[in-house]
């Protein structure tokens, strides 16, 4: 199979570039769908550049510059058209945070093209602050991982329910045949916390909170010294933390 990643950014730039020299040596085509204003307003001028740096290297096949809409659903449906007319059969839909252990990527992908299956899913680990503070126990939730593209695919709520997993709404297409991978199987690493500042995630999120309660969240992040600490995910979530090894030797 032909395997195109979509990526979508608007800031959190510091870990695109893991994420890039992770997939990249696994996957065919790799395109972003950036917008360097948020759908809040705001702004980065440092993406573009950073952007077309990476481009140049050889890390990213094709950039689509994004301006802010209305529709949840349209960069999702933009990174995977921009897949399906470069020639790709199957895409994933990932943000700049997500990386993946190379051995079970590698397995996971041929176990999905000669099972024939239309989607694909997996949980996670999450990591906060740095890269050796992982959420413990894990978190539930699923994402997607490869995602065969079809005729008719596309990003939709008419998808929401019922559906095999619990994930990310702005994610989910006709799940049709599925397979949901098993922890021992492989993983994604998400990197969702680990920032020089959260001060951006927590203004541009989509995530309805109010001043106070996105004070708090950086608050926390900017004071935090060591596991004991926990973390505080947007929507004031806490969760406990344990030490473990820098998998993949990211440096923020």
């Amino acid at each position: 199979m032909r395997l195109g990643v979509a990526y979508n950014i608007f800031d959190g730039e510091e870990m695109l570039i893991h994420s890039l020299r992770n997939l990249r040596p696994m996957v065919d085509f790799i395109c972003v769908v950036y917008q360097t204003t948020s759908n809040f307003g705001n702004t980065n001028e440092n993406l573009e550049p950073t952007l077309e740096k990476y481009k140049s290297e050889g890390l990213i096949d094709k950039l689509f510059k994004y301006e802010p809409k209305i529709t949840k659903y349209e960069k999702r449906n933009l990174g995977l058209k921009i897949c399906r007319v470069n020639g790709c059969d199957s895409f994933m839909t990932i943000d700049c945070d997500e990386l993946y252990d190379p051995k079970e990527f590698n397995w996971a992908k041929e176990d999905f093209e000669v099972g024939g299956y239309d989607t694909s899913f997996t949980q996670m680990r999450t990591y906060y602050k740095n890269p050796i503070y992982e959420v413990n126990p894990p978190e539930n939730y699923y994402c997607p991982l490869f995602y065969r593209i079809k005729p008719d695919t596309s990003f939709t709520f008419a998808f929401a329910n019922p559906y095999p997993v619990n994930i990310d709404p702005t994610r989910r297409v006709n799940a049709g045949y599925s397979r949901i991978y098993q922890r021992d199987e492989i993983e994604m690493y998400h990197y969702a916390y680990v920032r020089h500042n959260l001060k951006s995630k927590v203004t541009n999120t989509s995530a309805q909170m109010d001043e106070i309660s996105k004070q708090q969240v950086c608050f926390h992040f900017d004071t935090f010294r060591n596991e004991k600490d926990g973390a505080l995910f947007i929507g004031l979530q806490p969760f406990d933390l344990k030490v473990v090894p820098n998998k993949f030797n990211i440096e923020i």
